[in-house]
């Protein structure tokens, strides 16, 4: 093996670490979600008399979840372009971590927001809280 195989190959584990703690951090931003709503909704029905800030302080916080979720897995995928870049020894620098020629080759935050693969997953939270949150206000009425 020689010496530029070497460096090739830690500098792409140090991109798998990478693009690893992007995933993970993705799947806890699911969770904590999940877990905030849950616990919204639960205080929403101990209470006698909810009002209609309940809607803004839940969808909120998911929307923001969703912008973060979609940050992280364009990040991620920004990462493995330089991977690939990297596998295919096209990268002159030992070591980089630079991602920026790549944010034109990934789509955008807004498109990875909307993306298949994260946007079941928001969607269908937000839309069975506003559910939950205006049967209870329409029954209190």
């Amino acid at each position: 093996m020689s010496k530029h195989d070497e460096v090739s190959i830690a500098h792409m584990h140090m991109i798998q670490d990478i693009v690893t703690r992007l995933e993970t951090n993705c799947f806890m931003l699911k969770a904590v979600c999940m877990s905030l709503v849950v616990a919204l909704l639960a205080f929403m029905s101990s209470t006698d008399n909810p009002s209609c800030y309940y809607i803004l302080f839940g969808c909120v916080p998911i929307v923001i979840f969703w912008i973060m979720d979609a940050a992280y897995l364009r990040l991620g995928r920004m990462f493995r372009k330089l991977f690939n870049k990297v596998r295919l020894h096209q990268i002159n620098d030992p070591f980089s971590m630079d991602i920026s020629p790549y944010k034109n080759e990934v789509p955008s935050l807004f498109l990875t927001a909307i993306s298949w693969s994260i946007i079941w997953y928001y969607l269908s939270i937000l839309l069975v809280f506003l559910f939950v949150v205006s049967s209870q206000l329409l029954s209190q009425m």
